[in-house]
């Protein structure tokens, strides 16, 4: 059983396979791990995954997992699920979703979506002022 289990994960010779949704992600190139500069150090929990018309950045803000989903199509972004235009956010949450874009332009499949966020999160935090 737990043969067939790799063979259908892609698991070759004496090769593992990927073990969970993580390494699969990887397996099939969707997503990376990301180091990003935060201070002086590198963000290693941190993981950018980049879709056709969306990307979706996961990483660890005040000792819990939080993500930023961006919708390209849509126009919106979501911030551990809520949408950023429902919600009042914090100094730390604001820095986050600026921080995206050095994050953003680092990653060679997601630079295409740059110009698309940029717009996106100037005009979401203009129409909250």
């Amino acid at each position: 059983m737990k043969e067939d289990k790799e063979k259908q994960l892609g698991s070759v010779g004496g090769e593992q396979g990927p073990r969970g949704g993580f390494d699969l992600w990887k397996h099939l190139q969707v997503a990376r791990a990301q180091k990003t500069g935060i201070k002086g150090k590198a963000a290693v929990d941190s993981m950018l995954a980049v879709y056709k018309d969306c990307l979706t950045y996961t990483f660890i803000i005040e000792r819990e997992v939080a993500s930023i989903h961006f919708d390209r199509i849509r126009g919106e972004i979501f911030f551990k699920g809520h949408n950023i235009k429902n919600m009042e956010l914090t100094a730390k949450q604001m820095q986050a979703l600026k921080d995206l874009k050095a994050v953003i332009m680092q990653d060679p499949k997601a630079k295409a979506f740059l110009s698309d966020y940029n717009a996106t999160l100037g005009r979401l935090l203009a129409d909250k002022e």
